[in-house]
């Protein structure tokens, strides 16, 4: 699943977002996006993708919070990959697993599922309110996006 990369500093706050990241070919050619999740479940260094200044360490989250994240401090669990956010005034945790369960949950509607309201986007963060939680925003009309993939045969 395609997810946000987030920084953190010794005492676990969050000190930068990357949304996502462009593969290109060797011509320059955008080939698509690099899964940082699924390098990060491989065993992967995500310094791989970028260095932070002043980071200790770097994990993914299923949500994008843009800005917001600068709220919260990680939480991790064994095989240091975050589990959990809490926020530094309201200690509200978003947890990894109830944010994937709630993805599992979402309905089908023409052969996917439509998790934007669930985790925002690249360049669509979620809204926060001042304690962590997700602010609802109206549902877009707009049923599908464009996507942009690799076409092996131009």
């Amino acid at each position: 699943m395609i997810s946000s990369l987030l920084a953190y500093d010794q005492s676990g706050t969050v000190i930068a977002t990357l949304d996502h990241m462009v593969a290109q070919d060797e011509d320059g050619k955008v080939i698509g996006l690099l899964d940082f999740e699924a390098h990060e479940l491989a065993g992967g260094k995500l310094r791989d993708f970028w260095e932070v200044s002043n980071a200790i360490g770097s994990g993914t989250w299923p949500e994008w919070l843009g800005i917001g994240a600068h709220a919260f401090r990680v939480e991790l669990d064994a095989q240091k990959h975050i589990s959990a956010l809490i926020h530094l005034q309201s200690v509200y945790r978003r947890e990894r697993a109830a944010i994937l369960a709630a993805i599992e949950a979402t309905v089908i509607e023409d052969g996917f599922r439509d998790i934007r309201p669930l985790v925002g986007g690249p360049q669509l963060p979620l809204s926060l309110d001042e304690e962590g939680h997700t602010v609802v925003r109206p549902r877009s009309k707009r049923k599908t996006l464009p996507m942009i993939g690799y076409n092996p045969h131009p």
